[in-house]
């Protein structure tokens, strides 16, 4: 008969299992999905911090206060190795629970960064312990014998250290955290990648760029042919070495490095989700700028070996994409695919992001924007990056957001207070021909949106009317709107920027204004009318217009006469 106590701890671990079925999850529609935590999907209107930012919980304190003002509600945030097992085998999650009690009190949740065994391909976040046992963690080679400071991905000392500590890790989550769902998602390494090199030329590593490819990869590679996303990759046989399927070139180096990196990913990403299963991702620097694998991280998760990746790490839900690049619509698109939602982790932190999460939002159902070091960010513009502490808005500047073209708060700061409180509104709308955005500048200076109602909304860059100040000057900056149709000839615009009119082509007749105005919604998702428009604010019903500087909401109905 099994005793008291024995029944008595039973009981709790089934309790405990049940608190947490309902953990945070990624919820898949097509080519893109969401986060649904606390069992409500949410959008991650998230910044990510700088790489040393959330070490002390002086840092955390005064930092997170900082993002509730600026208006998001998810951060990420890197645990890094060193710091939560300083000696081999012992563990302080200090820094994360610091991040997870800031985080609740100021209503964020939290995205976890592991900087594990790579951090920039380098292995700069491993503890001290790790990086002086060279024998037991083995380094990668340069093609001249030269041992590089980038952990080994075939050595099996140096996956099951990361392994182990990564799932204490997700214990502790798990134990902590599973109730409150602070934590929703978790990204495995940071940008993994080859610097340097295309490829590991230690003796291993050859011996294994000369051996039999993988049938796992050749079966996968031969039932996909017809959707890869690389022509490289589409074989005529299983059998055969590296070069002799891929080439024998440093781009069939590169399909066998991310080989390595993802059967590695998906060891550690595995065995953490066995212990609490929560959606992983992993993020990519770019192959931008005409450079070379090995002149950017080879092998990493970029667009080109995104089946390498599927195939190798299936436990791994998103490619991320770290866009610091020029070209924001094509890069986006590169990595908005039928397998692969649309996630921003990373982008360069400047002002032109609050319309580049527009677009990201709107045009392809993104799962979530984050400019990078968010803690520099000002709330207002008038700020310096240190001038914001303490600072939260009145009621005069949440007004302003709305209506005036001289709003104090910053671009993305006002842009992320229109994202939340459309928040609802957006995720309603998510994946159907009813939401849609448009993204402006120098370049483009228009575009249209086709409705289900067969009018075409023509969206132009508001200096085109020639009567903002600044709509002379030759550059003209980015906006943006997402334009939301609620009803049968019933529609939200959401941006900056922007003049909108509207016409139904192949038709005699003629599409009219019939209301507008500049609305917010209240938190329980009812909208307020802040102002009506009509008259000069309409061009006298020819247009819908937010001016470069405003950030609103408009509600508008149109008719046909």
């Amino acid at each position: 008969m099994a005793s008291i106590k024995t029944t008595f701890c039973a009981i709790a671990f089934l309790a405990f299992a049940i608190l947490c079925q309902a953990q945070p999850k990624l919820e898949h529609h097509g080519n893109w999905a969401r986060i649904v935590s606390n069992e409500k999907p949410m959008l991650m209107i998230g910044g990510e911090l700088g790489n040393s930012s959330a070490s002390t919980l002086n840092d955390v304190q005064h930092i997170f206060p900082h993002l509730k003002s600026l208006g998001l509600n998810t951060v990420l945030a890197p645990v890094s190795w060193e710091l939560i097992e300083p000696q081999e085998g012992t563990y302080d999650f200090t820094t994360l629970d610091n991040i997870i009690h800031e985080a609740r009190k100021n209503d964020l949740k939290v995205v976890v960064l592991w900087f594990g065994a790579w951090k920039n391909s380098m292995s700069c976040y491993v503890p001290e312990w790790f990086k002086r046992d060279v024998k037991r963690f083995p380094r990668v080679h340069d093609r001249n014998g030269k041992p590089l400071e980038e952990a080994s991905s075939l050595s099996k000392n140096v996956l099951e250290a990361d392994k182990r500590i990564f799932c204490k890790m997700m214990q502790h989550i798990r134990s902590v955290d599973c109730n409150e769902q602070t934590i929703v998602m978790v990204q495995v390494e940071n940008e993994i990648g080859m610097i340097n090199e295309p490829r590991d030329y230690s003796k291993d590593a050859t011996r294994m760029y000369q051996s039999q490819v993988p049938v796992q990869l050749t079966s996968y590679l031969l039932k996909n042919k017809k959707t890869l996303n690389n022509d490289r990759l589409r074989i005529s046989s299983a059998e055969g070495n590296w070069a002799e399927l891929f080439g024998n070139d440093i781009y069939s180096e590169e399909i066998f490095q991310a080989w390595t990196y993802a059967v590695y990913v998906e060891e550690i990403a595995k065995a953490g989700k066995a212990v609490y299963d929560l959606p992983m991702y992993v993020n990519v620097a770019l192959n931008s700028r005409g450079r070379k694998p090995g002149e950017y991280p080879s092998a990493g998760p970029l667009a080109h070996l995104i089946d390498i990746w599927h195939c190798g790490a299936p436990s791994i839900a998103v490619l991320g994409l770290d866009l610091y690049d020029k070209g924001y619509r094509d890069w986006t698109a590169k990595y908005h695919l039928p397998n692969n939602p649309l996630f921003i982790p990373e982008i360069r932190l400047e002002d032109q992001d609050a319309m580049r999460a527009l677009y990201a939002f709107g045009h392809h159902d993104a799962m979530g924007f984050c400019p990078f070091s968010i803690e520099d960010y000002p709330l207002h513009s008038n700020s310096s990056s240190n001038d914001w502490q303490g600072m939260d808005l009145s009621q005069d500047d949440q007004l302003n957001a709305f209506t005036s073209s001289a709003s104090s708060l910053s671009p993305l700061a006002a842009t992320y207070r229109l994202l939340r409180q459309a928040e609802q509104i957006i995720l309603k709308h998510q994946g159907t021909d009813n939401m849609d955005a448009v993204i402006l500048d120098n370049e483009q200076r228009e575009a249209d949106i086709d409705t289900p109602d067969g009018i075409t909304l023509h969206v132009k860059h508001s200096y085109s009317l020639g009567w903002e100040p600044g709509s002379k000057s030759d550059t003209w900056p980015e906006v943006a709107c997402i334009i939301i149709r609620q009803g049968k000839e019933d529609y939200l615009a959401i941006g900056s920027g922007v003049v909108i009119t509207y016409e139904k082509t192949g038709s005699k007749s003629q599409v009219g204004l019939a209301k507008c105005e500049i609305v917010n919604y209240d938190d329980a998702g009812n909208m307020q009318i802040v102002r009506h428009l009509s008259g000069d604010q309409t061009h006298q019903g020819r247009h819908v217009r937010i001016p470069v500087g405003s950030y609103q909401i408009q509600h508008f109905r149109l008719y046909e006469y």
